[in-house]
């Protein structure tokens, strides 16, 4: 183990809340978030909201996307490398998010600020530093989030840019993984007033260069020619800046821009002594460009919020193939006589590794205009337009054997195609969808203790597509010829919400929810490879809860509960795909139900000490049988079967400690326990399951007003944490299974500075 002299540092800290707040004279923090597009109260909220404060992700010492989610019981977010996986949320997420061409929706929304940042299997690199908050929308959120927000919604909100005043500040992390690579982050920010109560700039910058944690055997199956070490690395970069203008008391005009820039190793798939053999060397690059301008205006009755942002995103990933391995061997085989003889081409080589360059453009452009009453009275209300387009380019490059020239493959299609196609193993696709929606919101307080919440939304789409695809492997095998197509479709869905709540006195309040949510349809673009429907329609998610939120002991204790039931719809589910993989078609293939408890309670047992435990209970399963396709034998996934990706239960509990130490120097201690159940990976593996894991992280430091220094490690116990097992294929060299891993212990310091 690397670094073990700061082990005995940490060693006395208490054991971890995962929603540590900042204490007040008067108890805990009330926290104020925006989840209902105006500012209220989280505890005056009826449904399920978790929250981070600024000083909670602080004492979490979180540093990305993955640390938070996984700090939420009821969330889970199982990666593959950094920027790639699934995000669950009771029960619900995508089924297959391990290729490009998996969808074009996902199942939770991500917002930073008003940027819309929704991809199905990725989520770019965001870092929490610098956020004032962040909510956790739990259940399926279509009335106000629209698309995408069927199982919830994660919003990062940042801190604005201030006139007010100067400010800086810097927050650096070293630590060292057992086993793995040195880690390094950097994080900083600058708010410059440019004119007193009239513009600011905000700007911050990180860096992450992560080590990475498993080893790699390059090997064809039968010899090994390279051992790559800690080959899971990740080195991200990015930033946002924003302009603040406020030229009236009513007015203010907000522009960000947000970039970010990641480049990956290999995914964290191995065996479970953390080595795993790949055929070729991995590699992924995922740049994204985001940009938002919002414009806010107070007038007498409702505050107008209008915002336009545009994102690109670009992703390029060389994938390890090695599953295909023999196939490509046998090809060769065949192409070998052709080449030689007919072609007079010098003969291939016999391929020793295969890949596939999967590429992803997207630009998106998004409106949004809402007004949201501002008065006092019984009545509140919201109304808002939303207009969303987005172009995507997919392109999957199956060239794959760096050992034979491009001109060979040229050479062998065009003779294979008589002159037709000038490529081999090319697949595009050039997708648009445009979406409008009409949407409102409005809550009535009645007979003193009663509140009434009636909204919905009209929602259509339209999806035009066109597809081309060519493959001299497929015609060697007989597949389809090389070709293109085009399709197109159309949805059109309300998605309403209603909810009754009664307040037992100021500080108690139970409620009622009933709420729906979707995931748009699509196209199967690459039919004419795949077999399967044209289309696919969109997948919706009704919410039932019962909850209960309470603020006891003069707000020393916060206790909140909530019952639920969801029923979901058309479950979108891959039916078939093409040779080596080239090309998926989607179908709906039944129906799913999720229910359970979540428990969220924390308490503020002194001025200086916090405990805090939250939990979820979940029973997620496929109501019918499911059949997968010929890829997957035609396996018949039977009704009752877990959804893949989730576990039944999620706990955490811990402490925060904060206590006078020399002078105006405070000490702090600190740390959680969580521990999560086991999953099945996928449907086609449904009869086995990945181990759950229970994880101590541990946290102490000194605190001064202008710097803190604090010592940290994760996975004390250095506990295997596997978080799902792939499906696809099992160890070319050893024959054992796969999974993908979370990180082992990992030790470190983490220094914040500012003025």
């Amino acid at each position: 183990m690397k670094h073990t002299l700061l082990a005995g540092c940490v060693a006395c800290a208490l054991p971890a809340a995962a929603f540590a707040q900042a204490v007040s004279n008067d108890g805990l923090e009330t926290i104020v978030v925006t989840a209902t597009r105006r500012s209220v109260e989280v505890q005056e909220i009826p449904q399920t909201i978790n929250v981070f404060s600024e000083q909670s992700i602080k004492d979490l010492g979180s540093s990305d996307f993955a640390d938070l989610t996984n700090s939420v019981a009821g969330v889970e977010l199982r990666q593959e490398q950094a920027g790639q996986g699934s995000v669950a949320m009771r029960g619900i997420l995508e089924l297959d998010v391990g290729n490009l061409y998996a969808g074009t929706a996902t199942a939770s929304g991500v917002y930073v600020g008003e940027l819309p940042l929704s991809a199905a299997g990725r989520f770019p690199g965001l870092s929490p530093f610098d956020m004032q908050r962040i909510e956790v929308l739990k259940g399926p959120q279509g009335t106000l989030f629209g698309e995408g927000s069927l199982a919830g919604t994660v919003r990062f909100i940042p801190n604005k840019a201030t006139s007010d005043a100067f400010d800086a500040s810097a927050d650096l992390t070293y630590s060292g993984t057992n086993g793995g690579g040195d880690n390094f982050i950097i994080n900083g920010m600058a708010n410059i007033p440019l004119s007193k109560d009239v513009a600011a700039l905000r700007i911050v910058g990180y860096d992450r260069d992560m080590g990475g944690y498993t080893d790699v055997r390059i090997s064809d199956g039968t010899t090994v020619f390279k051992t790559i070490e800690d080959a899971n690395t990740e080195k991200s970069s990015g930033g946002r800046a924003e302009l603040r203008l406020t030229p009236g008391s009513d007015l203010a005009i907000t522009a960000t821009a947000m970039l970010n820039d990641t480049d990956n190793g290999f995914r964290n798939r191995a065996t479970k002594d953390l080595t795993g053999s790949f055929s070729v060397e991995e590699h992924a690059h995922d740049e994204l460009n985001a940009y938002n301008l919002e414009v806010e205006y107070g007038f007498s009755f409702a505050d107008l919020v209008a915002s336009y942002s545009y994102t690109d995103r670009a992703i390029d990933a060389y994938y390890d193939q090695s599953g295909f391995v023999p196939i490509v061997q046998g090809a060769y085989a065949q192409l070998n006589p052709l080449a030689v003889f007919v072609l007079g081409l010098p003969a291939l080589p016999q391929p020793t590794g295969v890949y596939g360059k999967q590429a992803m453009q997207a630009q998106s452009d998004v409106g949004d205009i809402r007004l949201v009453s501002n008065g006092a009275g019984a009545l509140k209300w919201t109304v808002g337009a939303f207009y969303k387009q987005t172009d995507t380019l997919y392109k999957l490059d199956g060239n794959s054997i760096d050992a034979v020239p491009p001109a060979s493959w040229a050479a062998l299609t065009q003779f294979l195609t008589g002159l037709a196609v000038p490529d081999a193993l090319i697949s595009t696709s050039n997708a648009s969808i445009k979406q409008w929606a009409l949407y409102g919101e409005a809550s009535y307080d009645f007979a003193d203790k009663w509140q009434l919440l009636a909204g919905g939304r009209v929602f259509e789409e339209t999806r035009d597509s066109l597809a081309s695809w060519s493959s001299a492997f497929a015609l060697l095998t007989g597949g389809t010829p090389p070709g293109s197509a085009k399709s197109n479709g159309d949805s059109s869905l309300f998605m309403p919400k209603v909810s009754v709540s009664y307040r037992f006195d100021p500080d108690v309040m139970a409620y009622a929810l009933y709420s729906e949510g979707f995931r748009s349809g699509g196209q199967n673009d690459f039919l004419a490879l795949t077999g399967g429907p044209p289309g696919y329609d969109p997948e919706t998610l009704v919410n039932n809860e019962i909850g209960l939120k309470s603020t006891l002991l003069d707000n020393r204790v916060i206790l909140n509960a909530s019952l639920f039931y969801m029923k979901w719809h058309d479950l979108q589910q891959v039916v078939a795909q093409g040779i080596g993989g080239i090309g998926e078609s989607i179908d709906n293939v039944g129906d799913a139900h999720s229910s359970g408890i979540d428990f969220e309670t924390r308490w503020l047992a002194t001025e200086g000490l916090e405990v805090s435990f939250n939990a979820s209970f979940l029973q997620a399963e496929l109501d019918n049988d499911v059949v997968l396709p010929p890829s997957a034998g035609n396996l018949v996934v039977p009704k009752g079967t877990r959804i893949p990706g989730t576990s039944e239960h999620s706990l955490s509990l811990g402490a925060t400690y904060r206590f006078n130490a020399f002078g105006d120097t405070r000490g702090f201690l600190g740390g959680r326990v969580t521990d999560r159940g086991d999953v099945i990976s996928s449907l086609d593996t449904y009869k086995e399951t990945t181990p759950g894991a229970t994880t101590l992280d541990l946290r102490a430091g000194l605190e001064a007003q202008h710097w803190q220094v604090y010592l940290f490690v994760t996975n004390l116990t250095d506990e295997p944490v596997p978080l799902r097992q792939d499906p696809a294929i099992t160890d070319i060299y050893t024959g054992e299974s796969l999974y993908y891993w979370g990180s082992p212990r990992t030790i470190g310091i983490n220094v914040r500075l500012g003025l």
